[in-house]
């Protein structure tokens, strides 16, 4: 059963695993800190913590203690980040990806990222857990008081177009190779 968590070091070892998927298929772990995407311009002054250094248990520790550290507005506006929530995305004791909720946008995330941000790990794909990120996203994004939710996706990218769509989307432009979609966020049931 999925379970959306906050970054903990007990997921090491299959972050590790999950890290080396993406790197065999020439991807980056987006909203993770990792992606060259997660870092917009110079102004950021934060840790970057990079992927092969990972395979050490206290620097993934200390990754995971940044991430959750992220999603208070001090930390992050520090290091020239909008405040957001990370989770692990978790099926028992395997990390099966990475869920990110801006609490806000600045200028590049209205261009190119979004409120929702999400991976899956490729060896778990086409399992419903993209879907299930986005729905967990929109509830959390309701609880925050987040009304419209933009999320982006690669213009060529189908499946996550198709992922985005499910969420009765509307698509408002396509620009710089991203479309751009506006939805309603869902209250917590």
């Amino acid at each position: 059963m999925l379970r959306f968590v906050p970054p903990d070091p007990a997921y090491h070892r299959s972050w590790v695993e999950a890290a080396a998927e993406f790197e065999a298929e020439g991807e980056f772990i987006h909203g993770s800190g990792l992606a060259p995407d997660d870092l917009p311009d110079a102004e950021v002054k934060g840790p970057i913590f990079r992927a092969s250094a990972m395979r050490d248990a206290e620097t993934f520790a200390a990754y995971c203690t940044e991430m959750t550290n992220r999603q208070h507005p001090e930390a992050a506006y520090a290091i020239g980040m909008v405040p957001d929530t990370k989770l692990f995305i978790v099926d028992g004791d395997e990390f099966v990806g990475m869920l990110s909720l801006r609490h806000e946008l600045n200028e590049f995330l209205r261009q190119e990222g979004g409120h929702i941000g999400y991976a899956v790990r490729p060896s778990r794909r086409r399992e419903g857990i993209a879907t299930a990120a986005l729905g967990e996203g929109l509830r959390r994004a309701a609880d925050l008081g987040i009304t419209d939710v933009l999320v982006t996706c690669d213009d060529d990218n189908q499946g996550s177009a198709g992922t985005i769509e499910k969420y009765d989307a509307h698509l408002d432009d396509i620009r710089t190779g991203k479309r751009r979609y506006w939805i309603s966020s869902r209250p917590a049931q």
